[in-house]
């Protein structure tokens, strides 16, 4: 089984996501009092962990690991368990595994990261040497295959996604969203072409969100004229 994922975002009204562009709110409250708002509810969904997309990540932890090296063999230990202090934990799929991990933990929360086969030795023991807990699946592209081992190898049974529109564009389109908690800043980018809550990258023809229909569970006004929007996934037909 995968946990249940909910992908937690927010946008500006024209569903945007690059922040630095937004209107400013308008009676001169700081837009990171805002920020701080999609921060809260973050913490209200009580996930066993949360998830970044890779390069959302780079920000925290620019510098990257040389990927030359010894490949894993096939039958190496397929997890290991680091540091597992935090109440949740923080997910990262890593398919070029080099990250450069300078921490075990990310706010608080301790690491847990995704691999493939592709992995080198050197760079699992710098994984073990930071305290930081992996998993090997076959492809760390596969986020089905991911998610389903992060289940089974650490009980974790609920994921709130908030790594950006890429990342939920290939949730959506892998069939693999449960819900979208979608939290609306009360300003506008307006340019066309800006990222957006969902950016599946593929052809003119494809559909990612194909057979699925949302489903609103609750929607609530929160402070500073922010929108919490909660949505169910609904699938007619299972990618």
């Amino acid at each position: 089984m995968k946990p249940k994922v909910i992908c937690h975002i927010m946008s500006s009204v024209d569903g945007r996501l690059l922040n630095d562009r937004w209107t400013e709110p308008f009676d001169g409250t700081p837009a990171s009092d805002l920020f701080q708002v999609y921060a809260a509810i973050g913490r209200e969904l009580y996930t066993d962990a949360w998830m970044f997309g890779k390069n959302t990540l780079r920000a925290a932890f620019p510098y990257k690991w040389g990927i030359d090296g010894h490949t894993v063999e096939s039958d190496s230990p397929a997890v290991s368990v680091g540091d597992r202090h935090s109440e949740r934990m923080f997910i990262v799929a890593d398919p070029e595994a080099d990250i450069y991990f300078t921490s075990s933990v990310l706010r608080g929360n301790n690491i847990l990261v995704i691999v493939g086969r592709n992995a080198t030795e050197e760079y699992l023991s710098h994984l073990r040497e930071r305290r930081i807990s992996y998993v090997i699946t076959d492809d760390a592209t596969d986020l089905r295959q991911g998610l389903e081992a992060v289940d089974r190898e650490f009980g974790i049974r609920s994921v709130s996604v908030q790594g950006g529109g890429i990342l939920n564009g290939a949730l959506l389109a892998d069939g693999l969203a449960d819900e979208l908690s979608l939290v609306v800043y009360p300003g506008i980018d307006g340019l066309s072409g800006v990222p957006s809550i969902f950016e599946y990258v593929g052809g003119a023809t494809d559909c990612p969100a194909a057979g699925q229909s949302l489903q609103l569970l609750s929607a609530e006004q929160r402070e500073h004229g922010v929108m919490w929007l909660r949505y169910k996934f609904h699938k007619k037909l299972h990618k």
